[in-house]
């Protein structure tokens, strides 16, 4: 079956493939859990001793198209940290297509330690802890990429980072109001937003639910891409058809 799949991937039905291939996945999680799923807490050293050896520092396609996005966002020049950094493969792909500096942090040691064996400056931090015990300049841009979901306080977080950013703030969230969602939750299951257990998620947003909670925290959205979602829709209606966003957040006070 792996072979077929291959053989489909690198041949000229590839686009076809992955459209089913796609919709597929996106009809099971209306049903279905992951096959990884478990009740219980993360620890991200175990996870990246589970993490196949070769997938490490690779981006998958929906990783890809984030960094894509975050690469479009930055100019060449800047200075770019990345807070939960993981394995690295979003600097290292930023920093193939634009001449940019580039930082992490991350709270696994596993992760920390791979990162530096890539030439990354990657750094020991847990996030959950003031920021300010770890930052002692400024950055153009701070990455914040599928974290702020994880954290019970993400208004601390943001909050402290406004003297540390000249630029601006990258976010990236899952859309809860995303159609299939939507769907899962009309059909007696939470949204499907995680990979082993739901207690991976702590904080869930909406399109106008983000927009009205940065609002609240007195920051500005100057840019709002919805990078992943239904082809052709989630450029019209957002709100429904974006499976999640990138927000770059500038200071408004």
């Amino acid at each position: 079956m792996e072979s077929l799949k291959t053989t489909l991937r690198n041949s000229p039905l590839r686009a076809v493939y992955l459209g089913l291939a796609n919709s597929y996945r996106g009809i099971k999680r209306l049903f279905l859990y992951p096959s990884t799923a478990r009740v219980g807490v993360v620890d991200y050293d175990t996870y990246w001793d589970n993490k196949a050896p070769g997938q490490l520092g690779q981006l998958s396609t929906w990783r890809q198209k984030r960094a894509q996005v975050f690469t479009d966002i930055v100019s060449d020049g800047d200075s770019v940290l990345d807070l939960g950094v993981g394995d690295g493969a979003l600097l290292i792909y930023m920093q193939q297509h634009k001449r940019i500096e580039v930082y992490g942090l991350d709270v696994s040691p596993k992760a920390v330690e791979f990162c530096r064996a890539q030439g990354l400056q990657v750094d020991l931090a847990d996030i959950n802890k003031p920021i300010t015990d770890f930052l002692k300049s400024q950055y153009d841009y701070i990455i914040c990429s599928e974290i702020i979901e994880h954290l019970p306080d993400p208004e601390s977080l943001l909050n402290n980072l406004r003297p540390y950013v000249r630029k601006g703030i990258i976010v990236s969230i899952p859309n809860t109001g995303f159609h299939q969602h939507r769907l899962r939750l009309l059909l007696g299951r939470f949204p499907l937003q995680w990979v082993v257990t739901p207690g991976e998620h702590l904080r869930f947003w909406t399109r106008t639910d983000f927009h009205w909670w940065a609002g609240q925290l007195q920051f500005k959205i100057i840019n709002e891409v919805p990078y992943q979602g239904t082809r052709w829709f989630k450029d019209i209606w957002p709100g429904l058809f974006a499976a999640a966003f990138v927000y770059v957040l500038k200071d408004s006070r």
